[in-house]
């Protein structure tokens, strides 16, 4: 295997002797270039041959998102970008996904405990990824409707359907492609699982929420689930969908048991949850993503209750793991390009 060529940018000397080390300790991976700010890096993008970038997003001058913006467009390479735990970093690293990056990592919040092993196991991992991503450009979604005022009475009208989706790598942008079709008229509620960490997902839904006439909000324990809207599950927590114990309907209920499938939230725990809702229509839809979440729990799935799955295809995945894992195992019925799934899912619904 040839070596990965990484540039590590990032203002802080510290932090780039920091992930220099840990990158240099995989054997396929070679620190060729390192940037103290934007515009360093822009110029030695140029000059090197890069495969990965790694990103701070705050930096002095031009900041890692400007940088971006011009790597994208002059010498479009994959950039994973290194955020704060922040509300002001979530903000920018949702605002980075919606630019080009492939990914983020969060860094460590103590550089001298545990929290540095995670991040180093973490960092390579998705340098790794990072390498094999496929650098796409979305046209913007079809069908893309505006928000509208509050529905009246959709508290009082019927949950007769539910939509899960599962994504990980490359998900914020393919869910803009997706949610967006889908309108807030529908007898039915969308579950989200997005692989991310604490205090990134809110961001995330926030954003969703001004280009989607559903109303896209992060889940809350015991929520009531309500036609027309679109629930994020929270970062570090499973989300179920559940029978409510008082009253009909159904309800979200958010944990932290142990990780599933590597991951908390789960796609796998989101979806076997389902093979207990009694609901007119349900589709199970995996899209772009590393590892294989969600494959399991789409087999549970369709072995126990009608149910419509689909998987986004490899042409249009930044990364194939999660839908290619899905289809190997049997249970996706329809395989399609990121820009007809929204389409798909109407369909399905009839629509």
């Amino acid at each position: 295997m040839d070596k990965i060529n990484v540039m590590i940018v990032d203002d802080s000397a510290f932090m780039r002797q920091v992930i220099e080390k840990i990158l240099q300790g995989h054997k396929n991976i070679e620190v060729v270039a390192k940037a103290r700010d934007g515009i360093e890096a822009v110029n030695k993008v140029r000059e090197n041959k890069i495969h990965v970038i790694t990103m701070d997003v705050e930096m002095p001058g031009m900041n890692g998102l400007e940088a971006l913006k011009r790597i994208i467009e002059t010498r479009p390479t994959p950039v994973l970008m290194i955020s704060s735990h922040t509300r002001r970093g979530a903000l920018e690293t949702i605002q980075s996904l919606d630019i080009g990056a492939v990914d983020f990592i969060t860094k460590p919040s103590n550089i001298l405990n545990t929290d540095l092993e995670q991040f180093g196991k973490e960092l390579v991992e998705k340098v790794l990824v990072a390498s094999t991503a496929k650098l796409t450009v979305y046209k913007p979604a079809k069908h893309i409707i505006k928000p509208l005022p509050a529905l009246t009475g959709i508290s009082k009208k019927i949950l007769r359907h539910v939509i899960a989706i599962g994504t990980s790598t490359g998900g914020p942008k393919a869910l803009q492609q997706v949610l967006p079709v889908i309108p807030g008229s529908i007898e039915g509620a969308v579950l989200v699982v997005q692989h991310m960490p604490p205090g990134f997902t809110k961001s995330l839904a926030d954003r969703l929420d001004t280009i989607c006439q559903l109303r896209v909000k992060e889940a809350e324990d015991k929520e009531i689930i309500r036609p027309g809207y679109c629930y994020i599950a929270p970062g570090d927590y499973h989300m179920r969908m559940q029978q409510r114990d008082r009253g009909s309907g159904y309800e979200i209920m958010l944990d932290r048991q142990e990780l599933v499938s590597g991951h908390r939230p789960s796609v796998d725990v989101l979806f076997e949850s389902l093979c207990n809702v009694e609901v007119e229509k349900t589709i199970a839809v995996v899209m772009t993503g590393m590892g294989s979440d969600g494959s399991r729990g789409m087999v549970k799935l369709k072995a126990k209750k009608k149910c419509v799955t689909i998987a986004q295809n490899q042409e249009t995945s930044i990364v194939f793991g999660m839908p290619g894992s899905a289809i190997k195992q049997g249970a996706v019925e329809k395989v399609t390009a990121l820009e007809s799934i929204g389409d798909e899912i109407l369909k399905s619904l009839g629509v």
